[in-house]
């Protein structure tokens, strides 16, 4: 990775802080995991997070939501992976419900 792409990140990693980081992402993870849970599986795989994320965020006008969209596709993506990882509590590489639904 570049200086410069490490340096967007460090700035997206701030930017997370700033939209609310962790808790802000629990909030908006009380929406419903069978609709993010895309195949049926029992599990939010990033991919699907990140479906799932964009279609909320696309439809959102608060404040956070339009910084959100403001951001660069890789900045974007770089918040939506934190706030994944952040859910994904035993580092499974996906959420199950008990991700989604945890403090």
């Amino acid at each position: 990775m570049t200086r410069s792409a490490m340096q967007r990140c460090s700035a997206a990693l701030v930017l997370v802080t700033a939209l609310g980081g962790v808790p802000f992402a629990h909030a908006q993870m009380k929406g419903n995991f069978d609709d993010a849970d895309v195949n049926h599986d029992g599990r939010v795989t990033l991919q699907e997070f990140e479906t799932y994320a964009a279609s909320h965020l696309a439809a959102a006008n608060g404040p956070r939501a339009q910084r959100f969209k403001q951001l660069d596709p890789q900045l974007q993506a770089a918040v939506l992976q934190k706030r994944f990882d952040a859910r994904d509590r035993r580092h499974k590489g996906y959420l199950d419900r008990s991700d989604w639904n945890g403090p």
